[in-house]
């Protein structure tokens, strides 16, 4: 009969507790250094965006003036993934503060912000974060949407210039790009 001492099952008890604790130690430190990535990542797209929706809205004022109305978009050139994880771009914001916003999929607790540079205009600008009635269908080709995902071809920074309530006002989005 095989007599098994209790320093040997200590032992390996011991052993198996260790081993377990370092895996569990590297994917901590293995998952830190992808969030650690993808959030720089994150960063650059919404800088990126925050800055073609603050050109649009420039232009838009430079090409329509202060009489006229019209439409303006831009594609946006936006990476597949980041770091192989879909991603989604949404507006959020109000009462003068609009930022960009960059979320991966899946993952609520990780994303990206950025404010969105609207310089003085001389007509007043409200970025539209959802449905908005004030957005009509005449954008040209252009159907806005609340967000849009990352690496879609047809992503656009939509902005309009129109006249709401005897007022000129900007409106600028994001959208998708028909046909």
């Amino acid at each position: 009969m095989v007599y098994v001492s209790i320093q040997h099952i200590i032992g390996t008890a011991a052993l198996l507790v260790l081993v377990l604790s370092l895996a569990y130690a590297y994917q901590i430190v293995v998952t830190s250094v992808q969030v650690s990535v993808i959030h720089t990542q994150m960063e650059q797209v919404a800088e990126y965006v925050a800055q073609s929706v603050s050109d649009v809205v420039s232009l838009t004022e430079f090409a329509y003036g202060a009489l006229s109305s019209g439409t303006v978009s831009k594609s946006l050139k936006l990476p597949p993934d980041l770091s192989g994880k879909p991603y989604l771009v949404r507006l959020e914001g109000g009462g003068g503060s609009y930022y960009v916003v960059v979320e991966v999929s899946g993952m609520s607790n990780v994303y990206a912000r950025s404010p969105i540079p609207l310089r003085n205009t001389t007509a007043a600008v409200k970025v539209v974060t959802g449905e908005d009635p004030d957005v009509s269908s005449a954008l040209l080709g252009v159907e806005p949407k609340p967000c849009v995902y990352g690496g879609n071809e047809k992503a656009v920074v939509w902005c309009k210039k129109t006249r709401i309530e005897g007022q000129d006002v900007i409106l600028v989005g994001l959208g998708v790009r028909e046909g």
